[in-house]
């Protein structure tokens, strides 16, 4: 009979309960599955047994509460604090202490600085910090707060670190000797960088990186250099970049926004998305970028038909485009879209103001011949209704709607993504005709499900053939909003 064995028997004749009679490696496990570190904490006065168990729990995991109703804003700092205090496992495979964003509770930089030492020390996993109040601003929205400096200390054993800082604070890299010996995923979105200690970061701080995602304010205008024989996603967002540049041999996504000129040199670059404004070629350069990408995608008021030139053929060709009111807004549209390189999948996210829907999306497809399936999310600025377009405008003459000049023969899949009802279902009735589509989805995403909804899918049903399998889903705002399907 084994130690294990005769120790739960005599748990048993002591009338402990058979749970904490489990081995320590099974408690740990339901302790994680609590997906609370606080929580885990409070087990401790279950018995004697449990005191130590959550000490050693391999991963820490602290999320403010959403008020209202929630502890006062400084016992949740207390908390962490006492939840690293009392942490006794000599290794953490996770560590994640997250602020709620709708809570006004602030965190200064004096009271993190000690949860990143711990870090690393004990982390050997993933370290997940997120203390910036407002995720997902614009840089240029998010409210200023007092600045204060944060060191990182560098941490040896992560594999992953996620930080999410406040804008203002100045964040310190370690002296040029720590390494992050087994980094591999490095994010930092908000606060305040020098550009050297940035690119000295990536470069020689890192060794191991292979993902990197940074969207930080330089403290003054500077040139940032990341050179990487490992990495191989990089998303790049650093206001006050003057010059970027990127030598990275095995680098495969690129996302790009806010520098001023940047030169890459990636010859396995196969996915590419463009968010910095205007592309000029000689100001960004691609020097040993093939014609061919799996991806390309332009964001919103990123004016670049030049870009779009640089490429035979893409296998997913992703545009952000915003069809301006007025006869000269609309001629803009038409030059910005007018060649587009060949692609497998087209998917086009359109702002349409004032003008007619069906000619936009007949150019789109005109312009881009041979697509297999065709995306379209749909954001339309005529509600409520404006006054039509000229008559003189592009999109109310004949030759805009006309379908004979475009390539449908290979168009087999469409998916439609809407926030209104349309209507106009001249462009539905348009693609029908389409000989090998096999399928149509709608989706519309709506506060409330219209009356007329059944109505407007039977008319759509109604214009393609039997064998076209058409789906429509209404999507409900709301957290909790499912989709409802329409047969």
């Amino acid at each position: 009979m084994g130690e294990d064995e005769r120790r739960r028997r005599r748990r048993r004749r002591s009338g402990e309960d058979l749970i904490s009679g489990l081995p320590d490696e099974v408690l740990h496990g339901i302790l994680v599955r609590l997906g609370c570190a606080c929580a885990a904490a409070r087990t401790s006065v279950l018995s004697r047994r449990w005191r130590r168990v959550w000490a050693h729990m391999p991963e820490l995991l602290l999320d403010s509460p959403s008020p209202p109703p929630g502890p006062a804003p400084d016992s949740f700092l207390n908390a962490v604090d006492g939840a690293l205090a009392g942490c006794l496992a000599p290794a953490v495979d996770r560590l994640a202490i997250s602020l709620s964003a709708d809570s006004d509770l602030r965190a200064p930089a004096w009271r993190v600085a000690p949860w990143l030492r711990f870090a690393a020390e004990r982390v050997v996993g993933e370290l997940c910090l997120v203390v910036s109040p407002r995720l997902g601003l614009p840089l240029r929205q998010v409210p200023r707060v007092q600045e204060a400096e944060l060191e990182l200390p560098a941490c040896g054993r992560a594999k992953a670190i996620a930080l999410f800082p406040q804008a203002e604070w100045r964040l310190r890299p370690p002296p040029a000797a720590g390494l992050f010996a087994a980094l591999a995923s490095l994010t930092i979105h908000g606060g305040r960088m020098e550009g050297g200690e940035l690119s000295t970061l990536v470069c020689e701080q890192c060794p191991r990186l292979t993902v990197v995602s940074l969207c930080v304010v330089l403290v003054a205008a500077a040139d940032v250099s990341i050179r990487s024989d490992s990495l191989r996603s990089l998303w790049f967002r650093a206001m006050n970049t003057r010059r970027l540049e990127v030598v990275a041999p095995r680098l495969e996504g690129l996302t790009l926004s806010e520098s001023v000129q940047a030169h890459v040199s990636a010859p396995k670059l196969a996915k590419l998305v463009w968010r910095g404004g205007a592309y000029d070629p000689r100001n960004h350069r691609f020097p040993d970028v093939g014609r061919r990408l799996r991806l390309l995608g332009i964001g919103m008021n990123s004016a670049a038909p030049a870009l779009l030139r640089q490429f035979d053929e893409v296998g997913v060709l992703s545009i952000e485009t915003f069809v301006r009111q007025g006869v000269l807004g609309y001629k803009r549209f038409l030059n910005e879209t007018k060649t587009l390189p060949k692609c497998e999948v087209l998917s086009i996210s359109l702002f349409v103001n004032r003008h007619g829907l069906t000619p936009a999306i007949l150019h789109l497809l005109r312009s881009c011949n041979g697509t297999r399936k065709f995306s379209l999310i749909l954001f339309d600025l005529n509600d409520p209704p404006m006054h039509p377009c000229p008559s003189s405008c592009p999109c109310c003459s004949e030759e805009s709607h006309r379908i004979d000049n475009i390539n449908l023969e290979s168009l087999d899949e469409v998916e439609i993504n809407s926030y209104k009802m349309h209507g106009d279902l001249e462009f539905l009735e348009m693609l029908s005709r389409a000989r090998v589509l096999k399928k149509l989805v709608i989706n519309y995403k709506m506060s409330i499900i219209p009356p007329e909804t059944k109505e407007v899918c039977e008319k759509v049903r109604s214009m393609y053939r039997s064998d076209v399998e058409v789906e429509f889903y209404v999507f409900p705002d709301g957290p909790d909003g499912r989709r409802v399907r329409f047969d």
